[in-house]
């Protein structure tokens, strides 16, 4: 029975880290959307749909633009663990809830968006990760 050289087997694990941490970098990235200080947006809409599965919940809401045309947004966030953890639950929010959502908006012009804060009509603020990522006060 032939036992592989320590450097060989250095060598393969070095190389599954670097694999591993490439593939946990690229998911989480923020690459497609725009996240440069001053570039987040803020619109109001109607719920029209909520996502709640892995690997990230949406929330998919209509805007009406001053032309009359209805915007279809859809707003990533984190895991449903993550979600639920934030306070929010699969119930939070139902088609036809208005809300105003402040997001960073897809590099691409497209209307996907990575939500940041939602608030309903009523002020009462449903999910806000604005100071955890300390990004409203850019």
């Amino acid at each position: 029975m032939r036992i592989p050289r320590p450097s060989a087997v250095a060598f393969a694990v070095l190389a599954l880290v670097f694999l591993v941490g490439a593939l946990t970098s690229a998911h989480h990235s923020r690459a497609g959307y725009d996240s440069a200080p001053g570039k987040l947006v803020t619109n109001n809409g109607v719920v029209s749909n909520v996502i709640w599965r892995n690997p990230h919940v949406f929330v998919v809401w209509d805007v009406k633009e001053t032309s009359g045309n209805v915007v279809k947004w859809t707003g990533e966030l984190s895991s449903p663990s993550t979600m639920l953890s934030e306070g929010m639950s699969r119930d939070t929010f139902k088609a036809g809830d208005p809300i105003t959502a402040t997001f960073m908006p897809a590099k691409a012009g497209t209307p996907h968006a990575l939500l940041i804060k939602v608030v309903r009509p009523d002020g009462k603020v449903v999910i806000d990760l604005s100071e955890r990522r300390n990004l409203l006060e850019q």
